[in-house]
């Protein structure tokens, strides 16, 4: 098995005469947290839905964990973990409840379905709603329940689409010291795309999407001393000046 996550190879994907994601190259390590960041319309949200198969790409290759995507989508299912921009949260069940059946579906035995359940009811301060249906939360905590959702079956990886809209800069902080915690323990990957750019600094490394291409790749510090920059939103806006 190889040590990339997700390696994509001149990654195109068209509609029509729009052009989402313009011939995209991209190798991501086990063991990394990797920010996708970048404007909305960048092409971030196609490319996550091209690595996880829900996209066929126009042209280029696409591997995820060793395996053939969108081919051998099915091989990755129960490796997987995915935290889409519209919360796919059952309203009629609580919390806990939503929890659990992710958990059912992705296979896991009961005895670790209630054990990881609680574990991520605690860590991701869901106490005081673990009985309350999900159509009477607010949107800052269904959010970090679609987050307990994706984490649950402890993915290889594990892939965010603006997994902290919503939430406040605290619980934005925790979130993030949670991924970090959670991928020392998995060892797998992370893939967050964010246009929060502050949040770009938690990551091990980071690629800038602009007009669909990837304008820029490297660790927040590198970023920051190639650009003579304080923040990575500095950063990025002189990278953004550079290209037109």
């Amino acid at each position: 098995m190889s040590d990339s996550a997700v390696t994509l190879t001149n990654l195109t994907k068209e509609f029509g005469k729009l052009t989402a994601v313009d011939t995209l190259n991209l190798e991501i390590a086990e063991g990394e947290i990797f920010a996708l960041v970048g404007p909305n319309g960048a092409g971030k949200t196609t490319t996550i839905k091209m690595i996880l198969g829900i996209l066929a790409p126009t042209m280029g290759e696409i591997q995820v964990l060793g395996w053939n995507i969108p081919k051998e989508r099915k091989k990755i299912k129960r490796d997987i973990g995915y935290l889409a921009q519209q919360r796919a949260l059952y309203e009629s069940l609580t919390t806990r409840e939503n929890i659990e059946f992710f958990a059912g579906i992705k296979g896991m035995p009961n005895v670790e379905i209630k054990e990881k359940t609680d574990e991520l009811i605690q860590v991701l301060d869901l106490v005081e709603y673990e009985k309350v249906r999900a159509v009477n939360l607010s949107g800052g905590t269904q959010q970090r329940c679609a987050l307990a959702c994706a984490c649950v079956n402890n993915p290889r990886l594990l892939l965010l689409d603006e997994a902290t809209v919503g939430l406040d800069p605290v619980l934005r902080k925790e979130v993030w010291k949670y991924l970090r915690d959670f991928n020392k323990k998995v060892k797998g990957a992370i893939i967050i795309t964010t246009h929060f750019l502050d949040e770009a600094d938690y990551a091990d490394r980071v690629g800038f999407m602009r007009g669909a291409k990837l304008i820029a790749l490297d660790a927040p510090d590198v970023l920051k001393k190639q650009t003579s920059s304080v923040t990575m939103e500095e950063v990025f806006l002189k990278l953004a000046k550079e290209e037109t």
